[in-house]
């Protein structure tokens, strides 16, 4: 076939769009009829009211939609013009542990545990399978996701590879069930039909302090509950220990300042549970979730001013709940204990709560506490080996004292 030019060939599309574009600006031609019209009295209308039907629409509830988010401002239904100051799992406070002091009017007598909390030897049958226990919630479980990003503050801008194994949040859970299992398959029988232990238990304690409106929203990712509640600790006066002082710094400082809020005071165990009373408060402390506000690395008087208001927290909507909503100084002080942990620093606390009267009583609440420990140095593989290193059994022995207390 001889190839021929073809000649007058056209792009009927795109004769049809440049046609629609020079079309689309044109402009309505004023002819002046309606002007004539309206100068001999007859109504001219808008032709649009007659060719757009006007539809009525109906809502319709379908399943697997949402409505509309309700914006955050004033015409929320919870929107208050009083702020509300809340303190809630990813906060810390920028003075730890002494701005939680004077927020819950709460003073050390002494450094340390009470004496009655003694340490007795485990065997080493115990101590094997606490450790087997550590490497499964670490480095055995299935678990396979993104680790954080790390970085090294001499190298700032280098970029590591991302890791992939077991989630903090997964690890706590793994090595606190599995510990206080191992725990109740070594106690009492009877004591430890006692216990129960419940998983995200919300507490909400609003109050007032010093004209401020504050709310603290926490959660026990676990707690430990019992038939009866813990004996207290102390008879010993408070009246010659002084809260600290952390002038010109604001004791409200770092709290969240919210109006649109419930104000509501929670303590969600039943009175008619078998298992009322709160006995020790476990507390999962995940770096990538509790952060300070400025962005910098959160110390260990900031995780122990933490302990101290979770355990707060918990312990004054029990108080409340048990004794009514106007109860200011306790008939009875109420004991309650607190371990936080990272999956690898424990930080153990007690709590003795006096009075629910935070502004500067003479009665003030007694909070015991140690420094950190950690329960292992190193757990990883190592040329394809599991490996612990670093075993520290008093974390273990703290554990059991805790449990066994009455």
């Amino acid at each position: 076939m001889r190839v021929t030019q073809i000649l007058f060939k056209q792009h009927i599309g795109w004769h049809f769009k440049k046609h629609w574009l020079v079309q689309g600006k044109r402009k309505v031609v004023e002819t002046g009829a309606e002007k004539i019209l309206r100068q001999k009295g007859i109504v001219v209308k808008d032709p649009t009211e007659f060719l757009r039907e006007k539809i009525p629409f109906e809502k319709f509830e379908v399943v697997g939609f949402k409505d509309k988010p309700v914006p955050l401002d004033e015409t929320h239904p919870n929107w208050h013009e009083r702020s509300l100051l809340t303190f809630k799992d990813n906060n810390v406070l920028l003075e730890g542990l002494k701005q939680a002091k004077i927020l819950t009017n709460t003073v050390q007598i002494e450094e340390g545990l009470p004496e009655k909390y003694q340490l007795q030897d485990i065997p080493k049958e115990f101590n094997r399978r606490v450790k087997k226990i550590i490497l499964s919630a670490n480095i055995f479980d299935a678990e396979q996701k993104k680790l954080p990003i790390v970085k090294d503050p001499a190298r700032p801008a280098f970029t590591f590879p991302r890791d992939y194994g077991v989630t903090q949040n997964r690890v706590f859970k793994l090595l606190v069930s599995k510990l206080l299992n191992l725990i109740e398959t070594s106690s009492d029988l009877d004591m430890v039909r006692q216990r129960y232990f419940a998983d995200n238990v919300y507490f909400s304690y609003p109050f007032e302090r010093n004209g401020d409106l504050i709310q603290f929203e926490l959660v026990g990712d676990t707690v430990l509950l019992s038939e009866k509640p813990l004996s207290p600790i102390t008879e010993k006066s408070t009246n010659e220990f002084e809260l600290p002082d952390i002038f010109p710094i604001k004791p409200t400082l770092t709290l969240n300042q919210e109006n649109i809020y419930v104000v509501e005071n929670n303590y969600p165990i039943n009175k008619n549970a078998p298992k009322y009373y709160p006995h020790t408060l476990f507390i999962n402390f995940d770096k990538e979730s509790v952060k300070n506000l400025f962005e910098e690395e959160v110390t260990e008087e900031q995780i122990h001013g933490r302990s101290l208001l979770k355990t707060f927290t918990a312990a004054a909507s029990h108080a409340r709940a048990r004794f009514g909503n106007d109860v200011k100084k306790l008939p009875t002080p109420i004991t309650l204990q607190s371990v936080q942990t990272d999956g690898k620093n424990f930080y153990f606390g007690v709590l003795q709560l006096n009075n629910l009267d935070v502004e500067g009583s003479e009665l003030k609440n007694i909070w015991y506490q140690i420094p950190s420990m950690p329960l292992f140095h190193k757990c990883a593989y190592e040329l394809g080996k599991p490996i612990l290193g670093g075993y520290n059994k008093n974390v273990v022995k703290h554990l059991i004292s805790f449990y066994n207390n009455v």
